[in-house]
């Protein structure tokens, strides 16, 4: 047989053995070749060690690192007299480690010749190749050693090529890959969906990121929808019970469309904003566009509608006249006036006025009334005042559940989980105190 006819058949053969996404041959005639592409096998729990910006070491667990590369050219003399002409190239191995596993190669031909050795060097790569250099389970990046820049004092083989140009990039491109070598294996993986308990490949399917629970996007895109179009952008928990991680922005954007995501995202920004102590939002109804507030000053200017309001009562600026009071600060105010002295008094006179102090004085007893006879949201802390219906209540401002008994946060996935289980403190005290010949709807009032 030929040296042609033997450079064929090995090709063929290869091709029938692995895919193309693992071997690409090349298609001249004249010097055929190709590449081979090796995942190495590493062990479980590898991790990456590297330093943090202020020095501190860090570990970043991985399932997946980028391939060596074996590109290779078959001489027209191979295999009777000469071996395929080949470099080795990788990210992670520095060239050292590349030149010991190109002198294997070698060998490997030694040994071997005349005999086609293109399958016995893949076979090496993809099976003992990690052993061979003796790879712990850790790949240490925290010393300048871990990949060379600079051409060192000690020779190494020509056809050994690090393929990576900086140390600092290295790290992100390790990390990126694992990403997209899992994303790709979630994509071939088969699941079942919890909802609808229809089997559908990862491809098909999201998964949760913080809990790694799997559903169908078809069921994720009618919950996302119904979540978002009730106002409940941080309510798009995952349906496992008792499980609390929640979809990704990305995840929402995918599933549904494009104006319901704007709104999602209008809403997620405003909820965000709320939490910010230094931004208020301009009183002008139609405006209502978030404002940065000075805090040595009571002044604020809407930079949308140019509305200057003052910061404390959200009316026109007053400049030194005093704030007229909103319900909230009149117990405050109460308080403080009959249980100051007279220096007090006269401080709070002068700020708010008689006829204000007085109006809080009478109204404050309004708010005494709701705390004795409401309770707060454990959540967001508004007062809920329960008309009729079960003791399972939810806050009309947050969407927290919660028992009106205990005032014990409730499941978002089962809510009446809470009285139905043995052993909690509340079972089968959903209706206590209910009058059943009452109207049964069950419905609460947000005040």
């Amino acid at each position: 047989m030929t040296d042609t006819e033997q450079q064929e058949d090995e090709l063929l053969a290869l091709t029938s053995i692995y895919d193309e996404t693992v071997l690409s041959v090349s298609d001249d005639t004249e010097e055929p070749g190709g590449q081979f592409l090796v995942s190495s096998h590493i062990p479980e729990n590898f991790s990456i060690k590297s330093l943090s910006k202020d020095n501190k070491t860090e570990e970043h667990v991985v399932k997946h690192l980028p391939p060596i590369a074996l590109n290779f050219q078959l001489p027209k003399d191979y295999p009777s007299v000469n071996p395929p002409q080949f470099t080795l190239s990788c990210k992670w191995l520095n060239r050292k480690q590349l030149s010991k596993l190109c002198q294997r190669l070698d060998e490997i031909w030694e040994e071997n010749k005349p005999c086609v050795v293109v399958f016995l060097w893949t076979s090496f790569l993809q099976d003992e190749s990690y052993e061979f250099l003796g790879l712990s389970d850790t790949l240490d990046l925290t010393t300048p050693q871990s990949i060379e820049r600079k051409q060192s004092m000690e020779k190494y083989d020509p056809r050994a090529i690090q393929d990576i140009a900086s140390q600092n990039r290295l790290l992100a491109t390790l990390i990126d890959y694992d990403k997209q070598a899992k994303q790709i294996e979630f994509d071939r993986s088969l699941f079942e969906c919890k909802v609808c308990f229809c089997d559908r490949t990862g491809s098909q399917c999201i998964n949760f990121y913080e809990c790694g629970h799997v559903y169908c996007k078809e069921c994720m895109k009618e919950y996302f929808t119904v979540q978002i179009g009730e106002g409940n952008v941080n309510g798009l928990y995952c349906p496992e019970e008792k499980c609390e991680s929640q979809a990704h922005q990305s995840q929402v954007k995918e599933l549904v469309p494009p104006e319901l995501y704007t709104k999602y995202d209008k809403l997620l920004l405003q909820t965000g904003l709320d939490t910010m102590l230094d931004i208020a939002y301009c009183p002008r109804p139609s405006c209502q566009q978030p404002v940065i507030m000075d805090k040595e000053m009571s002044m604020a200017s809407c930079a949308s509608c140019c509305f200057v309001f003052c910061t404390l009562c959200k009316l026109s600026y007053h400049g030194l006249s005093p704030c007229r009071i909103k319900a909230d600060g009149l117990r405050k105010l109460k308080d403080e006036w009959l249980n100051g002295d007279e220096d007090t008094r006269k401080l709070l006179e002068k700020k708010y006025g008689k006829a204000a102090i007085q109006q809080a004085v009478e109204e404050s007893f309004s708010n005494e009334w709701l705390n004795s006879f409401a309770k707060k949201c454990p959540n967001c802390g508004a007062q809920i005042q329960k008309i009729d219906g079960c003791n399972k209540m939810t806050c009309m401002k947050c969407r927290a559940h919660f028992c009106w008994i205990c005032n014990a946060f409730l499941a978002k996935a089962n809510p009446y989980s809470h009285f139905s289980e043995m052993g909690s403190k509340c079972f089968n005290r959903l209706f206590e105190g209910v009058d059943m010949g009452d109207d049964d709807d069950d419905w609460d009032q947000w005040i």
